[in-house]
């Protein structure tokens, strides 16, 4: 237990993402006033929370899972803002004696606005792009396909900006974030970045590493979503474009409609898996050299610090928050041997960056994605070398016990600069 007096937090989420390790390590360190979700009570009891800090709203929980059955993602779509706002009014009677607010975005102006009229301190927590940074992204690539994107509800993106104006505080989880706000005039001083954690336990190196590479053919692998928004399309054609005999790419997760025709025709050497529980993956990843993640907007991959922590080396774009992982080993190098003019038909923003555990890359550049899986498979080594950068970084700055500690101090600072004294 944390020897500083404890605060009362409360978290305000609508949905899992990384709300219960927060929880968890809030009320190791007797911080957590209350855990506001609407998952019912049985479910959040595995991460050890208590279920009197816990206040289940879990109308929007068996709504949700509805909406998506009878009309997949336009159906939730278009009913967003109402679930979202059925589940935040309610939120708002579950407050009192919080001395800080830590809500999600699009879940959580209520709560911000009951905090704003008390004087209580917020935390605003936004996992991806500013959403009209992530709207203009997504938009943009479904353009550049020739698909159709189910546009973000325009109340949602209304209602998240003036949640953007409420809160004391925004988190996000990486630079690509925080980059996404600041260009949209954004204080720095009210931005936060903390990068997510990663169950050590859960997920460590397999007993016996795969053979080199070199050896045996390089084996890549993906986990996440199967969807425009990861960047499956580049990342097929950079595996592709490698050339490379006897290399496998695995795909892992579920797939979405608009790339279904797609998925019915790969290429040798490709395999999708479907969607796997979270205890599968670690022996999958186990059996692979690298993982690959082309996304256009992920604010940042979890999926990132499980394949860290079982040693595997990075391939990703700008736009994951692989910037901020493999940067915890220093600045990034240029990489010397990369595509000087990358295809014409996939212009690069930018330089391929390498880094002791791997390389983040610029959208929209298969060839750069091409390049780095070469590299990993021809050059003696290299890829052990690497292995050993992913393993090195997969300690305590990747665990949710840190994630947890950066989080407790921020909301130290948030509440001494309240107290301390203005200008007379």
């Amino acid at each position: 237990m944390s020897q500083e007096a404890p605060m009362r937090i409360t978290l305000v989420v609508g949905g899992r993402w990384h709300a219960f390790d927060l929880a968890r390590e809030l009320h190791h360190h007797g911080h957590l006033h209350r855990l506001i979700t609407n998952y019912p009570r049985w479910f959040v009891r595995r991460w050890g929370i208590p279920p009197e800090r816990v206040v289940s709203l879990p109308l929007t929980f068996w709504l949700v899972k509805a909406i998506y059955r009878l009309g997949g993602e336009a159906l939730m779509m278009r009913c967003q803002w109402q679930v979202h706002r059925w589940f935040a009014r309610r939120a708002v009677g579950h407050l009192e004696g919080s001395e800080m607010i830590h809500g999600w975005s699009q879940w959580s102006e209520p709560s911000l606005r009951w905090a704003c009229e008390r004087g209580v301190l917020t935390v605003l927590e936004r996992s991806s792009a500013h959403i009209l940074e992530q709207s203009r992204l997504l938009r943009e690539e479904h353009r550049r396909l020739g698909l159709t994107w189910s546009e973000t509800h325009p109340r949602i993106e209304a209602m998240e900006l003036r949640e953007y104006g409420l809160c004391s505080s925004v988190a996000v989880p990486s630079l690509f974030v925080e980059r996404s706000f600041l260009d949209r005039g954004f204080s720095a001083n009210r931005l936060f970045r903390n990068p997510l954690g990663v169950n050590l336990d859960s997920f460590q190196p397999p007993d016996q590493p795969p053979s080199p590479p070199i050896q045996q053919g390089l084996r890549a692998i993906y986990a996440g979503t199967v969807s425009v928004r990861k960047g499956i399309p580049d990342l097929l054609e950079g595996f592709t474009a490698a050339a490379l005999p006897d290399a496998q790419l695995l795909l892992i997760g579920g797939g979405t409609p608009e790339l279904a025709s797609v998925l019915e025709a790969l290429g040798p050497g490709i395999t999708t898996l479907g969607h796997r529980p979270q205890n599968a993956l670690a022996g999958l990843y186990g059996k692979a050299h690298c993982f690959v993640m082309a996304s256009i907007e992920d604010g940042f991959g979890m999926v990132l610090t499980q394949a860290l922590a079982c040693g595997l080396p990075l391939i990703c774009t700008t736009n994951t928050g692989a910037e901020d992982l493999l940067g915890l080993q220093g600045e990034g190098m240029v990489d010397p041997a990369g595509e000087e003019a990358p295809h014409q038909d996939h212009p690069s923003h930018g330089p391929i960056m390498e880094f002791p555990g791997g390389w983040v890359i610029p959208i929209h550049a298969p060839e750069a994605i091409a390049h780095c899986l070469r590299r990993l498979a021809k050059e003696p080594g290299l890829w052990e070398t690497k292995r050993q950068a992913a393993l090195a970084l997969a300690g305590s700055s990747l665990s949710w016990s840190a994630y947890g500690q950066r989080a407790i101090e921020h909301y130290r600072r948030l509440l001494a600069d309240a107290q301390r004294p203005g200008p007379a």
